[in-house]
Formats: C-alpha cells, sequence, structure tokens
C-alpha cells in the first residue's frame, strides 16, 4: 500500500500529440498535496484511465521513495 493517494490525473496539451503532458496530483502522507508531472510512457495510447493512474503514482513513488 503506497503512503501517497493519487488525486487527479489531467492531460495537457492534447494537440500537441506526442508532447504532451500527464499532470498528476499527489496527497502526501501530511495530508497536503504536490503537482508531479511524470514522463508519458510509450505506450499511453494502448493503457486504460486505470493503467495511467497507476503508472502516474509509481512514477511518483519512484521519484520520491
Amino acid at each position: 500500500m503506497s503512503k501517497y493517494k493519487l488525486v487527479h490525473l489531467n492531460c495537457g496539451n492534447i494537440n500537441q500529440w506526442p508532447h504532451w503532458n500527464l499532470i498528476a496530483t499527489i496527497m502526501l502522507p501530511a495530508g497536503t498535496t504536490t503537482t508531479y508531472y511524470p514522463a508519458i510512457p510509450d505506450n499511453a495510447d494502448d493503457l486504460t484511465l486505470a493503467q495511467l493512474k497507476a503508472y502516474a503514482l509509481a512514477e511518483f513513488e519512484k521519484a520520491n521513495g
């Protein structure tokens, strides 16, 4: 179980494919939030929303141990 929680996941600049953005709002253990911009996975078009959510949270965890 993660100590972090994904609160929001947005896709930005979709019209700029392949240079669009994932924008994740993550809740930290203290109850505050932070914004994180994970890299777009190569297979993003093949992922479900649930997979994109899991990916964003996993990338944040890797970056923040």
